[in-house]
């Protein structure tokens, strides 16, 4: 059966209200088998499926296991988010219209909190995983200069449904980001995009609004680990 993403909601001190994402365990593994480790050759990945296809099955050797102490899995997935997500420019993406004006530091704070809640949302969900295939379908070359959509499937284990996941792959040869990944159709940028923008949008447009919910949630997120 194949499960989308329910959300929860995060209240802030000031009253508002942040959806956050919440996946069941297959999206979940889905999400988490894009990240990867600097052992990989970059200048190899001449092809964005193939690209994604070695990272995705790297990670699970390096990432997935009881045997990685939860400290370490955190950092390493930290490390190899940066290298594999162009984070800054989903982290833009995600706040809309609201990423001009923004002072310098409260954007560089944003970028650390919106990092902080993906690594605290997900790097312990490596350790939930049991035997997913990962298979690419095939590439959507861009036109002219647009991004590649590298098409997959997550296969259960234990068999059922699979469950499909796009991933928008930017730049080429040894240069290649992901920039979004879309799960059953449904874009996780554009999905946080409409979370985060409403918080600021209940506040009257103050973009602090929205960092004190992300530093209340991620605070909230890494006191249960």
């Amino acid at each position: 059966m194949k499960t989308l993403p329910s959300r929860v909601r995060v209240h802030s001190s000031s009253g508002s209200v942040m959806q956050i994402s919440k996946c069941g365990n297959l999206i979940c593994a889905a999400l988490l088998l894009t990240v990867f480790t600097a052992q990989i050759s970059f200048a190899a990945q001449t092809d964005p499926g193939t690209f994604v296809k070695n990272l995705g099955d790297h990670a699970i050797r390096v990432l997935a296991g009881k045997e990685v102490s939860a400290i370490e899995r955190e950092n390493r997935f930290r490390a190899l988010l940066r290298q594999g997500f162009d984070v800054k420019r989903i982290g833009r993406f995600v706040l809309g219209r609201y990423a001009r004006g923004v002072k310098p530091e409260e954007i560089d704070e944003y970028h650390g909190l919106f990092e902080d809640l993906i690594v605290a949302t997900y790097a312990a969900r490596f350790a939930e995983y049991s035997g997913q295939k990962f298979v690419i379908k095939r590439v959507a070359k861009p036109k002219k200069r647009g991004d590649s959509i590298v098409m997959s499937e997550i296969r259960p284990s234990g068999g059922g449904p699979s469950i499909r996941v796009d991933w928008q792959v930017h730049g080429k040869e040894d240069a290649f980001k992901i920039v979004d990944v879309r799960v059953e159709g449904v874009s996780m940028s554009v999905t946080q995009r409409e979370e985060f923008t409403a918080v600021i949008r209940n506040n009257g447009g103050n973009v602090d609004a929205l960092l004190g919910v992300l530093r209340k949630k991620t605070k909230g997120l890494k006191s249960k680990q």
